[in-house]
């Protein structure tokens, strides 16, 4: 017979991680980002970077937090699930 279930101590430190490095990821671009803007740089390489930051680089971070953050919502609603089962 199979087993069905989690432990919630550890889903929920798992969720916590997972909030943690959306929220570092998002510190990070916001650092790189504000580095980047303020950084003397001239020319058709720094046109190139900056675009390439902007339109994808700086994108694809602020997508995987998000999608962290997602994962992060999931498992404490199926840890609140677990609770429910169980305490029911």
């Amino acid at each position: 017979m199979a087993k069905l279930g989690l432990d919630p101590e550890a889903l929920t430190a798992l969720q916590r991680q997972l909030r943690s490095d959306a929220d570092a990821i998002t510190s990070h671009a916001a650092k790189l980002d504000s580095l980047l803007r303020y950084a003397w740089w001239e020319g058709p390489d720094a046109t190139k970077f900056r675009g390439e930051w902007d339109g994808t680089h700086k994108a694809q971070l602020t997508r995987i937090a998000a999608e962290l953050d997602g994962a992060a919502q999931q498992v404490a609603a199926n840890v609140t699930q677990q609770n429910q089962a169980s305490s029911g």
